[in-house]
């Protein structure tokens, strides 16, 4: 496709795990489709055309093996139809929001667990690292306790989950730290495997009212699923109740330091709150890309057809900043009239715990803004990985 033009743009570079939309918008400046040399994929920029191919699961297929990697056998995100709605439908309910009105008060219990003694902190002067001594445990602990998980294993439960997190970033570092971050977590990926496998044991023998038993429970996975699936499933829900989660209460609270006069807002006006996190997610994308590879023949995106086995590289913080979909896409403007972003995905893979996060972070930010009603910001690392973006210290201060 010699009319397609070219681009080698460095992913990796620390100037670009710490603000990726300059370079985002030079490929962008591209035109809608574009070709990465090195990775030989085809990149998307736009919001229409990665909406398109994200809704349009049979293709442009989701390639399994990251997840198998991840979590060691097929989950739903690996799986494609019918099977994948076989088994999204298990937790289905579970996950609706008017089913998850009846955990509102263990989120608010779990929520002020962490922000109580985080503040107090504050209150005396430290400065504190939102992310390692407040936003990582609570997504954790929350997904813990809706799973059955024994309050005496909470604690181990959550260094697994955190290791395991750290996969990713840890992918794409090349040094030997990286090296070892992967390692690990490879390792926290099969203890916590290893401890699914005897909770699914005991709901067998004795059923549980909790996520874990709903899954065993539902003639999906005795039917449907191997037993290394349902494992990869539960685990597959500890990785994606803590990462995502987590990181957007970062960013949620990196950008009200970095925009005061939003946070008065949020402040005096509560009902904000849902559409400001929406903005907040909007305008910095925690899921930075998706990859989709075409399965079938004479597949047209923008005006192009590709071959199958084409890899499409879709830049989901590209797409949420599309001029063409929202003005001045590069402003966080809370009061914007709400579009559908890409931040939670789109079509048949759209994250299943979306109304989870949501609902975790309003009553966290709500209850923050009662506590701390202004903070700024010490210093803040990036880390390495920008495919799932966000920051690995965010040190805290309080505020005047």
């Amino acid at each position: 496709m010699t009319d397609i033009p070219s681009t080698n743009a460095d992913f990796f570079g620390p100037s670009f795990v710490s603000d990726p939309y300059p370079v985002l918008e030079e490929i962008r400046g591209l035109g809608p489709i574009s070709y990465h040399e090195e990775f030989r994929q085809f990149i998307l920029t736009g919001w229409r055309d990665c909406a398109r191919v994200l809704g349009n699961a049979e293709t442009f297929a989701t390639d399994p093996t990251l997840f198998l990697s991840l979590f060691g056998d097929h989950t739903m995100e690996s799986m494609e139809r019918p099977r994948h709605d076989r088994v999204r439908g298990i937790w289905a309910n579970d996950f609706q929001r008017a089913t998850l009105e009846s955990q509102r008060a263990l989120i608010v219990e779990v929520v002020d667990a962490y922000l109580t003694p985080f503040v107090e902190r504050l209150r005396d002067g430290e400065n504190v690292d939102a992310v390692q001594d407040l936003t990582r445990h609570i997504p954790t602990m929350i997904i813990a306790r809706m799973m059955g998980v024994p309050a005496e294993d909470h604690s181990q439960f959550a260094i697994w989950s955190d290791r395991m997190g750290d996969i990713i970033q840890g992918m794409q570092d090349k040094t030997p730290r990286g090296e070892a971050m992967v390692r690990e977590g490879r390792q926290a990926t099969s203890d916590l495997n290893d401890f699914l496998r005897q909770e699914i044991a005991q709901r067998r023998a004795q059923p549980h009212d909790d996520l874990i038993g709903h899954m065993v429970d539902s003639p999906v996975a005795g039917e449907h699923m191997t037993e290394g699936e349902v494992i990869a499933s539960n685990t597959q829900l500890v990785f994606a109740g803590n990462e995502t989660t987590a990181k957007l209460m970062s960013h949620v609270m990196l950008a009200l330091a970095l925009h005061p006069a939003v946070r008065e807002q949020l402040r005096q006006d509560r009902s904000l709150i849902p559409q400001a996190i929406e903005e907040i997610h909007r305008w910095n994308t925690i899921s930075q890309v998706t990859w989709r590879t075409v399965s079938e023949p004479d597949a047209i995106v923008a005006g192009h057809r590709f071959e199958p086995g084409s890899v499409l590289m879709l830049l989901k913080g590209a797409a949420n900043r599309d001029p063409a979909r929202w003005d001045s896409p590069g402003s966080l403007d809370v009061r914007r009239e709400s579009r559908g972003h890409l931040g939670f995905g789109f079509g048949m893979h759209s994250c299943l715990g979306l109304n989870l996060a949501r609902l975790e972070v309003q009553i966290w930010l709500d209850r923050l803004l009662d506590e701390l009603p202004a903070w700024d910001v010490v210093d803040v690392d990036w880390g390495v990985g920008w495919t799932l973006r966000g920051p690995t210290r965010l040190s805290i201060r309080q505020g005047a």
